[in-house]
């Protein structure tokens, strides 16, 4: 039973709204819902970072390990003041027994670890137009990947996925 059908979810405590897309995230319909919002996806940073998004073919690339204690409140508040938080909803996939859902960027902000924690495998949010998109990945990297800065002053990777900052 997934996320969406299963109300007993501990995810649901922290959901005002949720929806499928109607989309079945598996058997690669995932990966087609991120490539026609224009996000490539092929994996060819896998074995780097466990990371499904191509980064080193996104314009922008900005990354910041997220796996720190009380790290909860502070990547909230870098989360409120991002570019994420101007739009009103998101779409992710967060297990594979679920379709592709919607959720508030409201709810995500304010609950991201609880989402993270639900995704067991990592996790990619991207906004409705796909314009922004995160990649939260399930290694012990622990990166959080962006398009947009969320924490303050990090700095633009600029010459490829392979030569991240320290």
């Amino acid at each position: 039973m997934g996320i969406l059908t299963n109300k007993k979810h501990f995810l649901h405590e922290h959901l005002t709204f949720i929806e499928s897309a109607g989309i079945d995230g598996k058997d690669g319909g995932f990966n087609k819902f991120l490539t026609d919002l224009g996000i490539s996806n092929k994996g060819e940073n896998w074995e780097i970072d466990h990371s499904s998004v191509d980064w080193n073919k996104s314009e922008k690339h900005y990354q910041f390990f997220f796996d720190y204690e009380n790290n909860e409140s502070e990547i909230m508040d870098w989360l409120k003041k991002s570019e994420l938080s101007k739009s009103e909803f998101l779409y992710t996939w967060l297990d594979c027994n679920d379709p592709i859902v919607k959720v508030k960027t409201t709810d995500f902000i304010q609950n991201w670890n609880e989402f993270y924690i639900a995704s067991v495998e990592g996790m990619i949010l991207t906004t409705t137009d796909g314009k922004n998109y995160m990649e939260f990945t399930d290694d012990w990297k622990y990166h959080l990947n962006s398009n947009f800065e969320i924490k303050p002053n990090t700095k633009k990777i600029k010459t490829g996925y392979n030569n991240a900052y320290k």
